[in-house]
């Protein structure tokens, strides 16, 4: 997966996790004081973010970092085993971290 690739599919899924959430880019924005054209930007695949970000996204969406690097056809809003899959994904996040020295 190139560096572009991986752009791409984190600015995917941070749209994606925004939307089922239904809130907007402008909400978002307020939420953790950015402005809502960076959003724009890196939703379209243009800007990538620093950790620092991603953490303010995570912590504003309510969501674990992985999740901006699911696969964009796996469709964790509509999948009957989503609590067991997301479970296995932050035990296995949280071994790597740990294993790692990662905060």
């Amino acid at each position: 997966m190139t560096t572009n690739e991986i752009r791409d599919l984190f600015g995917y899924n941070l749209k994606r996790i925004r939307k089922l959430q239904n809130i907007s880019q402008m909400q978002l924005a307020e939420k953790i004081d950015m402005n809502f054209t960076f959003i724009n930007a890196i939703e379209n695949g243009k800007k990538w973010v620093s950790p620092e970000s991603i953490a303010k996204f995570t912590q504003a969406l309510n969501v674990e970092a992985y999740q901006f690097f699911l696969p964009r056809d796996y469709r964790f809003e509509q999948s009957p085993d989503i609590a067991a899959f997301t479970k296995d994904l932050q035990d296995n996040f949280a071994l790597l971290k740990s294993r790692y020295g990662l905060k």
